[in-house]
């Protein structure tokens, strides 16, 4: 009998299949977090302190709003034809259709961080260093938890004729807690470019707010997973 993985993973491979043929949520995504660098690159003279005081603010603003370009197209395509309510009678567990969406999200993001991260570096002056090589764990971490909230709320909002207006206004609120940590460890990583700075790859503070991160995740993840059959069937 196929298994959770299984059906997760062929769920996944659908979406992402579809997603490499389309470009239809990663396009939008880059090009909304290149133009807020360009803004701020040119509204701004970057550079030097600018790097380690608007810097994080700047990634992770730019990184959760175009999260939501991706997040409302969650559903999209199963909402077409009836496709959903197709695979909510399949004998299937609705667990294996968060997960897929929820892991997709994440690497939509993860793949938007990677591509935006050089031009972030070009446009504020980075100096490459070995204080940089916390950043991919702060990333990974705060990716899952905008794409933990971010699925299910896409989920509740998806019927929704207004779920554009919708959506921002469930999710943001809800990952206040998860921004503080994540703009909070990308500046502590970020201020070791400082002068008179050592530049260690972990800050001691930096455990702070990674165990902050991994905690939000496990717990909002876990709770999606719980409410997910109920959301989605509403």
């Amino acid at each position: 009998m196929p298994s959770l993985a299984s059906h997760t993973g062929a769920l996944l491979r659908k979406d992402l299949v579809s997603e490499w043929r389309s470009k239809e949520r990663l396009s939008p995504m880059v090009f909304f977090v290149l133009l807020v660098l360009l803004v701020y690159n040119f509204g701004f003279e970057l550079g030097g302190a600018a790097l380690w005081e608007i810097g994080a603010g700047v990634l992770w603003s730019s990184f959760v709003f175009a999260s939501l370009f991706g997040l409302q197209r969650t559903f999209a395509a199963e909402t077409t034809n009836d496709c959903l309510d197709a695979l909510l009678v399949a004998p299937i567990p609705k667990a294996s259709l968060y997960l897929a969406k929820m892991i997709g999200n994440l690497v939509f993001l993860l793949l938007v961080e990677t591509i935006t991260l050089p031009l972030f570096g070009l446009f504020f002056n980075l100096t490459p260093g070995w204080y940089l090589l916390s950043l991919p764990v702060v990333f990974l971490l705060g990716s899952v938890c905008v794409a933990s909230v971010g699925t299910l709320f896409a989920a509740m909002a998806g019927h929704s004729r207004l779920r554009e207006f919708f959506l921002p206004l469930l999710v943001l609120p809800v990952l206040i807690p998860a921004l503080i940590s994540c703009v909070g460890a990308t500046a502590l990583i970020l201020e070791g470019a400082a002068p008179g700075r050592s530049g260690l790859w972990w800050p001691e503070q930096l455990t702070t707010h990674v165990t902050m991160l991994g905690v939000y995740g496990v717990v909002f993840t876990t709770l999606s997973l719980m409410l997910f059959d109920f959301v989605i069937e509403e």
